[in-house]
């Protein structure tokens, strides 16, 4: 007769959110925690019958400084659980914080394979993406429906980066695809002259992927040099949100991603999402944003499963592995490796007049790949068995 009060007098759940706020990649950091934000404003901030705090950590994208953040949330703080990191080569650090302290992690948006295959950690579930699962899509994209059969890649060199790459160049390659070159830049590539100007002239079609700072630098020194007159340009990992209002119009028509989400996806559920977040923080979603929101709709729906008690780590991570949720960027359900099921899409940078925010540049899909396992058509076992990508 008590359970009515007692269940009142819980404290808050608190909830870590780790996020790179500044460095490299603060852009993406600011769309993961106002994504994560929006979702608990409308959610009153509420979940299972119990409030929510939300505590943010800076992890500046940077490994050891997630770690450090994170161990300050669990034994500081005393968060029942984290959120994040955005980076992927965070990812590995933040799940052995979870091995020490066996604090659950719902891992948003780290990418990095290894996560969901082959250092897996029980108290560790990924609600975003793998890396090599939005590649392996956009290999056979470039193969079967662009006709490409010598394409040049570059790649950004760090794990999220490599895994994303050569996943694309593996199925290019198995369709019978040829590597012209691949280059490998850093993170913070300053001048990218030399690497569009070592491209092969008889590449057929180049291929980019690129993160923070670098996807404006590289689109910049591309129409400076006038690349754009020599080869077509293709996106596996490029062009999202957040630093479309920074190019220009000179994007119209390229493929921007290859991606679980982009802003243009056209179902109910997307519409009322991108339009919320329009209107609190007047530009459009990325998949940093859209990932946290899900991962606080999926934290929700699970929390509420088990009536707020997620001080029973146990029960907390059995509701999170097996609730099925209708996110913006679709239907999602994890796989027995803990990581989602989820439609990849194709796009292409439009400019349209939005509703809240006039004329803008967005990515829309021109192509779905429904239902695409981080294993891609390999099976479990044999993708495993292969190892990770690795240049």
């Amino acid at each position: 007769m008590a359970s009515g009060p007692a269940q009142a007098q819980k404290p808050p759940i608190k909830i870590g959110l780790l996020a790179p706020v500044t460095g490299p990649l603060a852009s993406p950091g600011a769309e993961m925690v106002n994504g994560f934000r929006l979702f608990w404003d409308q959610a009153n901030l509420t979940a299972g019958g119990r409030k929510i705090e939300i505590v943010v950590g800076d992890t500046g994208c940077n490994p050891d400084q997630a770690m450090s953040q994170a161990r300050r949330l669990v034994l500081q703080e005393k968060v029942n659980f984290l959120v994040g990191p955005l980076c992927g080569h965070e990812g590995p650090a933040v799940a052995q914080v979870s091995r020490e302290t066996g604090i659950p992690v719902v891992m948003d948006s780290a990418g990095a394979d290894n996560i969901t295959k082959w250092e897996r950690t029980p108290t560790v579930v990924r609600t975003a993406v793998s890396a090599s699962q939005i590649a392996h899509p956009f290999g056979e994209y470039l193969y079967k429906e662009l006709g490409l059969r010598n394409v040049t890649f570059i790649g950004q060199d760090y794990t999220f980066g490599q895994e994303v790459t050569l996943g694309a160049i593996k199925t290019f390659t198995d369709a019978g695809g040829k590597v012209a070159r691949l280059i490998w830049n850093p993170i913070g590539t300053k001048d990218y002259g030399t690497t569009i100007n070592s491209i092969p002239a008889d590449s057929d079609g180049v291929a980019v992927m690129a993160v923070g700072a670098d996807r404006i630098r590289l689109f910049e020194d591309w129409f400076n040099f006038g690349m754009d007159k020599k080869h077509k340009l293709y996106g596996m990992y490029w062009l999202q949100e957040d630093m479309l209002p920074q190019i220009d119009d000179r994007a119209v028509g390229l493929v921007s991603n290859s991606l679980h989400y982009v802003s243009g996806i056209d179902t109910p559920e997307n519409k009322a999402f991108v339009d919320a977040y329009a209107t609190k923080y007047k530009r459009l979603p990325s998949w940093f944003a859209e990932s946290a929101y899900t991962a606080g709709l999926w934290v929700k729906t699970a929390v509420d499963k088990i009536d707020g008690d997620v001080e029973n780590r146990d029960a907390f991570l059995k509701a999170v592995r097996s609730v099925q949720i209708k996110a913006p960027r679709g239907p999602l359900r994890l796989d027995e490796y803990d990581n989602p099921i989820q439609n990849v899409y194709i796009s292409k940078v439009e400019k349209v007049k939005h509703p809240i925010l006039g004329d803008t540049l967005v990515n829309k899909p021109i192509k779905t790949y429904e239902a695409v396992s981080q294993f891609w058509t390999w099976k479990p076992e044999e993708f495993l068995a292969r190892g990770p990508y690795k240049r």
